[in-house]
């Protein structure tokens, strides 16, 4: 066997080795913050619904209704206190009262279950599942899983949420949303 022929049988022999690279999930990284997070590279990037809105990604496909939203709103309410007490700020400032004033835009809302002492990237944070009907384009009820944290003087809100009846088909995925959240080190 020539030298010609062994070195095109071992670049054949590579090449079925070899197979195409597919991404799974697409990292998305804020430019201000530093905050970022990971999500199935199939889902679109949707427009921003609301002023506080920064990101946005939406299972594609017609009637899915599935989407994870990132809000971020400045609090400085907490700066003068040092780390050591994040965890009761959450408990104070991001709990109860906090769900029932952010799920005020939506009508006929039922608060399923709110847990302190959760996390959110390095932050503390408060977790949430509700019921409500969309205020805001065509009806419909939906559920949603939401995250509330406080770091470095940004409250950073996590809503993942889904047309109720097919809402657990996607909770999974939305939770490895919010696993993937991380904040820069302050």
């Amino acid at each position: 066997m020539s030298l010609k022929s062994t070195f095109l049988l071992t670049l054949s022999v590579f090449a079925l080795g070899v197979t195409s690279a597919n991404a799974e999930v697409f990292y998305w990284q804020d430019a201000d913050t530093k905050m970022s997070f990971t999500y199935p590279d199939r889902w679109d990037v949707r427009h921003n619904q609301r002023p506080d809105d920064i990101y946005a990604v939406a299972v594609p496909g017609a009637n899915n209704h599935a989407i994870c939203r990132l809000r971020v709103r400045e609090d400085k309410r907490f700066a003068v206190y040092p780390e050591y007490f994040a965890n009761n700020i959450q408990r104070i400032a991001y709990s109860n009262d906090f769900w029932d004033s952010y799920l005020g835009e939506y009508n006929d809302v039922t608060m399923r279950r709110v847990y302190d002492d959760a996390g959110l990237g390095r932050g503390f944070a408060s977790f949430a599942e509700a019921d409500y009907t969309t205020a805001l384009g065509p009806k419909m009820e939906k559920r949603a899983i939401m995250f509330a944290s406080l770091y470095n003087n940004n409250a950073y809100i996590l809503e993942c949420s889904a047309e109720k009846h097919s809402y657990h088909k996607w909770h999974n995925s939305f939770l490895s949303v919010v696993k993937s959240v991380n904040f820069r080190k302050e």
